[in-house]
């Protein structure tokens, strides 16, 4: 299989894709609220998603959406429950400080909590995975997925849990034209910021 790969490539041809990991990956796709139409629109406007795309981005989506599982069950919050809303949450978690909290549910909380979740998943993939940022001085982080090579403003997926709360997809992704309206001076950051 790693011979018929490698031929593929250097005949410059796409290397088949798993139909089995590429099914899997729409379902996961399909509990987001982003059209599959949307992300294949080769459009110049578009967001230019190949089926290739498709196939690798699931794994890493899920694998993001446990681990934000995972830190809401070792930091629950009643306000979190009550109100699904990040800003409440920084709101209780602020007022935890006095008292020991340190943000655990904080917005850069969840950037680097799906960030190390994902991005192992999506080495040697097609695709790209940043932490952004946008706002200038009410700052706000996420996670950005993108096809390599392309423009991320125009490609990318935004994995972003700390605005809802909640770690399941269908309230967690958005395209960047979606997310970028909560805030302005959307940047990348480095991997280690």
């Amino acid at each position: 299989m790693t011979t018929m790969l490698a031929a593929a490539a250097s005949a410059g041809t796409p290397a088949p894709i798993d139909p089995a990991k590429a099914r899997k990956s729409m379902d996961t796709l399909g509990k987001t609220k982003i059209p599959m139409y949307e992300l294949l629109d080769q459009a110049d406007q578009g967001m230019q998603w190949s089926a290739q795309n498709i196939a690798d981005v699931g794994v890493a989506l899920e694998a993001g959406s446990k681990a934000i599982a995972q830190l809401y069950a070792a930091h629950p919050s009643a306000v979190a429950d009550a109100y699904g809303n990040g800003t409440m949450t920084n709101i209780e978690d602020t007022m935890k400080l006095f008292g020991g909290g340190n943000l655990e549910r904080g917005c850069i909380s969840h950037q680097q909590t799906t960030f190390d979740a994902a991005a192992p998943w999506l080495r040697g993939s097609s695709l790209e995975i940043k932490k952004v940022r946008i706002g200038t001085v009410l700052q706000h982080n996420a996670v950005v997925i993108y096809p390599a090579g392309k423009d991320w403003k125009q490609s990318g997926i935004v994995f972003d849990s700390w605005l809802k709360q909640k770690s399941d997809l269908g309230r967690s992704i958005y395209t960047f034209k979606q997310w970028v309206s909560f805030g302005d001076r959307p940047r990348l950051l480095k991997d280690d910021e």
